[in-house]
């Protein structure tokens, strides 16, 4: 959700805070409560909520390798919803096959490969908008991933073997790693 939604949020420190504890506190509920219904209807209300501003991105998205990550998703939510469907209404029928299609399991899966592509998808809007270059390849022909390269202005250049970094959290990060290094701070 924060990541669909954060270009437009205003309080950038507390909604992820937010989201946190939400899903900590609906995590520890359901545990303890075993709320059943209530958990299904949740989840269809964050897949709903998430539409509308993948459906966004996918209008203002040119590339055609990253429609098709957003296409993929919305066939293995369909799939995957219908797998799911068919094994909760027709269960006893289903039942009596000689071979069970285990429509739940199925739902799992193609939910799982729901998660990773809206994932990737977005990760490839999102850097996107920070003004990188992104492009869809896919590891050993089959499963999609994004690759990165980033424009040069953010280095830039190799001082004493020491690499100089326009961005101050950037540089930041380096210098603390760099000391925990140079200190044996480390595990």
């Amino acid at each position: 959700m924060y990541i669909l939604y954060s270009p437009d949020w205003h309080y950038r420190s507390t909604m992820p805070i937010f989201l946190f504890l939400y899903g900590a506190v609906f995590a520890a509920v359901h545990s303890v409560v075993r709320l059943g219904i209530g958990f299904k209807v949740h989840y269809a209300i964050l897949c709903l909520l998430c539409i509308p501003r993948m459906y966004k991105y996918y209008i203002y998205t040119q590339d055609a390798s990253a429609k098709r990550l957003a296409k993929m998703y919305v066939a293995t939510l369909l799939i995957g919803t219908l797998c799911w469907l068919f094994d909760r209404i027709f269960c006893k029928e289903i039942s009596s096959w000689p071979i069970n299609p285990q429509g739940h399991a199925l739902w799992h899966v193609f939910m799982g490969f729901n998660s990773y592509l809206a994932n990737t998808f977005l990760m490839f809007c999102r850097a996107r908008q920070r003004g990188w270059s992104p492009r869809v390849v896919h590891f050993m022909g089959v499963l999609p991933y994004v690759k990165i390269e980033k424009p040069k202005a953010q280095w830039k250049k190799w001082k004493d073997g020491i690499i100089v970094l326009a961005d101050k959290k950037a540089k930041n990060i380096l210098f603390f790693f760099l000391f925990v290094q140079l200190n044996g701070c480390y595990g």
